[in-house]
């Protein structure tokens, strides 16, 4: 019959994904982490300088000051959320038997 057909086809293949090893994954996690907070930093430290600048009469827009200034208390929020959730669960996973 049409067995030469089927022997013609060609089997599929799935692409191959290379799956990062948890090296990897630990290193981008790590430097996520360092560029989250140099940006929560950097937040802090331009709300401080136009803190410094208002106080001394350099800037007279109050809005620029405040949302500097709220923008630097939610980033810093969030980051204290952040870090309260990873310590809940480091230990959770503590208190697994195994």
């Amino acid at each position: 019959m049409e067995m030469s057909a089927i022997s013609q086809l060609t089997p599929i293949r799935t692409p191959s994904v290379n799956k990062p090893t948890p090296a990897e994954v630990s290193q981008e996690f790590s430097s996520f982490l360092s560029d989250a907070m140099d940006k929560v930093n950097q937040a802090q430290v331009e709300s401080s300088n136009l803190a410094d600048k208002f106080a001394a009469g350099e800037i007279t827009d109050v809005h620029q000051l405040t949302v500097a200034g709220q923008k630097a208390s939610v980033m810093l929020q969030m980051t204290m959320q952040v870090r309260n959730k990873m310590i809940e669960s480091y230990q959770e996973i503590m208190r697994m038997s195994i």
